[in-house]
Formats: structure tokens, sequence, C-alpha cells
């Protein structure tokens, strides 16, 4: 089953008011790839699903609305969407400290140039994207903007999390731990 389908499935098999929750808590959501309420508005599932395969990617998708599920407290329904992963081959997707903690780590990770300039020095951010992100107006939303458009890939996210063990190690202990 396609990202795509697998998304249509779950969102059909909302209520009305879950639906509408989650589509408040996608348009609430932070990070550089956002949906606008003029794309979604009295929209139903077939066009949802179609927009957040177009700003998502078909390969981004399915984590990005397994998230605004969990951020709408519709948690068993992100559980049945992750699920849907391992067909495709998306099977550790949770796995990763960045991705289990990303809500965690935006609220708490301080110390923001340091942190970019270690990424920049590492090559997991280019100089254009570091000063997109940088111009962000606050420390939440240039994290977000980081862990959501640029940590995609299994290499990026280690070096950030070798950096936050740098530099933020009682965090990275804590949550650890948790």
């Amino acid at each position: 089953m396609s990202a795509k389908k697998a998304l249509k499935k779950c969102l059909q098999s909302l209520s009305s008011d879950e639906f509408q929750d989650f589509i408040s808590e996608l348009l609430d959501r932070e990070g550089e790839r956002r949906v606008y309420k003029n794309q979604v508005e009295g929209k139903g599932v077939i066009e949802v699903t179609n927009v957040m395969v177009n700003v998502f990617s078909e390969r981004n998708v399915l984590r990005v609305a397994v998230e605004v599920l969990q951020e709408a407290n519709l948690g068993g329904f992100a559980d049945q969407l992750g699920k849907s992963f391992c067909p495709l081959g998306w099977c550790g997707f949770k796995k990763h400290f960045v991705e289990r903690f990303s809500r965690e780590l935006i609220q708490e990770v301080t110390f923001m140039e340091a942190l970019f300039k270690a990424l920049l020095n590492k090559g997991v951010i280019t100089p254009e994207r570091d000063r997109n992100i940088k111009a962000l107006p606050t420390r939440r939303k240039k994290l977000s903007a980081l862990l959501c458009d640029d940590l995609q890939d299994e290499d990026k996210k280690n070096i950030f999390f070798s950096v936050l063990k740098e530099q933020h190690p009682d965090l990275v202990s804590r949550l650890e731990r948790s």
C-alpha cells in the first residue's frame, strides 16, 4: 500500500470531530514545510491527503501524519498508521533519538549559535540554510525547522545527536533515561 493510500485510509477512519482536530494540529505545525488554512479549510479527506503528499512528499507524509495525530491526542490512530510503515520499509522510523524526542528537543535545546555552527561545520546544513533558519523569529521555530526539514536521513540525525551529546549532555542523558 502506498503512503498516500495509507494516509487516506487512516483519515477516513476518523470521526468528523477527530478529523477537525487533525486539521487544527496540522495547521499549528511548525517548520518550513507547512500546510496553510486555505489549502485544507472545508476540504475532505481526499483533498487533505493530496495536499499533505504535495507538501511533505510521499516519503515523509506518514511520519508527519503520525506526529500530527499524536499532537491531536489521536494516538491510537497514530499507532495504526505507524504500523503501515513496515510494509513500506520504514519500520524503524520512531527508533532514532532525534525523532523520539523531537518535541522535547524543540522545547529545551538552547545555545543555538553553537549548535548551528557545529551542524554547518559538519555539513548537516548549508550556509544558505543556516541563514534561513537563523532568520526565523524564535528558538523553537528554528529547531522545528531544523528537525522537520533538515534531518531527514539517518546520517544527519546521527551527526545532530553527537553534537547534542557534546553540547547538551545532561538533556540527552535525561531523555535517554525517560
